[in-house]
Order: structure tokens, then sequence, then C-alpha cells
């Protein structure tokens, strides 16, 4: 979960003049920057836009993970040149972009992904929870997003991600969410 941000109502955005400005979004550990770098095209981190633009602030001890003022960074913000840009990072979705690719992991792989990476306890349990109530996704609703599991094969989610940015992002929600909860518990 992310403690002391503070998370912005975005209004409708509209394309940019460059091109499409597409969040590649999901929670930590699901792929999102293996799903950038199979799509061989543009891509800039959120991580490397707040460190641009003085949107970090300090250090945390434990994690020393540097948290993004994202209000902050979405006033700032200067858009890199080209077409399309897609923005990678588990905040990508709070930033003022055209579309969302929201990946989602089953919570009990995200959960042995984040351990291997050896993130602490309490980050495993607060990013796995985050995955599973869908809180991401919520966070999406409003502007078009393309929803993917990502026990998919990559080539599989890129096929799909390429296919509904070339149709101009429609429909403007292609799948059903995800519902963690209901396919853990479909036989109780």
């Amino acid at each position: 979960m992310r403690q002391g941000i503070t998370f912005l109502s975005l209004s409708p955005v509209i394309r940019s003049v460059n091109g499409p400005r597409i969040a590649v979004t999901g929670t930590p550990g699901c792929g999102k920057t293996t799903l950038c770098e199979g799509l061989a095209s543009t891509t800039v981190s959120v991580a490397t836009l707040a460190a641009q633009h003085n949107c970090l602030g300090p250090s945390d001890v434990e994690d020393d993970a540097s948290p993004v003022d994202i209000e902050l960074l979405n006033e700032r913000i200067e858009w890199p040149e080209g077409s399309p840009l897609w923005v990678d990072g588990h905040l990508s979705h709070l930033l003022a972009v055209d579309a969302i690719v929201l990946l989602r992991c089953h919570p009990e792989a995200l959960q042995q992904r984040l351990e291997s990476r050896g993130y602490t306890e309490t980050k495993v349990t607060q990013n796995v929870e985050s995955e599973l109530i869908g809180l991401i996704a919520a966070e999406c609703e409003g502007r078009p997003c393309l929803e993917l599991d990502s026990a998919d094969s990559i080539a599989d989610l890129i096929d799909a991600v390429k296919a509904w940015t070339a149709d101009g992002f429609k429909p403007s929600r292609p799948h059903a969410t995800i519902d963690w909860i209901a396919l853990i518990h479909d036989g109780d």
C-alpha cells in the first residue's frame, strides 16, 4: 500500500500532441518492465521521471525506496518527445496518460516473486493484499484500461497490447476486471 502519497483525481486526459502516453502499471513484481522491454518502444520509468523533476522523497531506511510525490510530478512533468511513450511503474496510472495497461498477477505467484527479490515480510504482505483486492484496478476507473493476467505468455501479452493500442484503445475496457478473491474461493 502506498503510505504518505497523495492521490489525484485525474480529469479526462487529452491525447498528447506527440502521440499517446500509455501507463504500464500493476503491483510490484507483476511483469511491467518485462512487458515494456518486449514492446521494444520508447519507455520511461516513473522513478526516472520523478528523479528528473525533483519529485522523490528521502529513501526509506528499511527498504531503500524513495517515495514519489505524484501530485508534484504531474505539475512539473515535461513529457519527452516520441510516439508512443510507455510509462513503466506501479504509479504510472496516476500520471496524465492517455491509456493504461494494467498487469495483474495471481497473489500466490506474486508472493513467491516478491520473496525471491528479498522484499521484507511487511512489504510482501502489503503488495499481495493490494493485488488481491484489486487496488490499482480500482484506481484506473474512468480511463481506457487493458487489464491482463501476467500468467499469460509474454508474447500473448505483447500481442494483446499491440492490438488494443492499434485499435485506438477500443473498447475502453476490453476485459472484465480480474477478481482474485472470487477465483481463489470459487470452490467454496
